[in-house]
């Protein structure tokens, strides 16, 4: 069977998916336990939106996604680390 198998074949392989790196927002440490917190943003196309994640030391802390514009996910992101680093 070819490569170019059609998506309803049995022996059709997805492309491996490559993650793409979030645009970095800004970077501060929680007072509670002083871990450093980044915080990414992602576009994930017009139907899905913008996604906010917050990453602990490389390893994702918590996200949330589905802002129709740049603007609502930086707000949500800038009070998210409000309460964080109280």
């Amino acid at each position: 069977m070819s490569d170019d198998a059609p998506f309803y074949s049995p022996n059709f392989r997805p492309p491996p998916r490559v993650p793409r790196p979030g645009e970095l927002l800004f970077e501060f440490i929680r007072a509670c336990d002083r871990a450093p917190i980044t915080c990414e943003l992602r576009f994930h196309g017009e139907s899905y939106g913008w996604e906010v994640d917050f990453v602990n030391g490389g390893d994702p802390f918590y996200a949330h996604g589905a802002f129709t514009t740049r603007a609502a996910a930086v707000r949500w992101a800038e009070e998210e680390r409000a309460d964080m680093e109280r």
